[in-house]
């Protein structure tokens, strides 16, 4: 049973958010962060029927399309 006290948050984690909040940060509509969240692109869980994430998912969500593009831009042959 809970005694009512509010937890910590853990450490790295980041505040709690909805998924309004994080297609915000992450610069998409909230339609497209539900689809991230389902296929499990992007770190959430449902509490009910409300979608949730971190803050630190959307960051990391956002530092894995910047690697993602890098490595593309890298095997990209530049014509001479």
């Amino acid at each position: 049973m809970s005694d009512g006290k509010v937890s910590e948050p853990i450490e790295g984690e980041g505040r709690i958010i909805s998924l309004v909040e994080a297609a915000e940060i992450i610069g998409t509509s909230y339609p497209t962060a539900v689809r991230l969240a389902k296929s499990g692109e992007l770190k959430a869980f449902r509490i009910r029927r409300t979608w949730r994430t971190s803050t630190s998912a959307c960051e990391a969500f956002v530092r894995g399309q910047f690697e993602l593009q890098a490595l593309a831009c890298q095997s990209v042959e530049v014509e001479e």
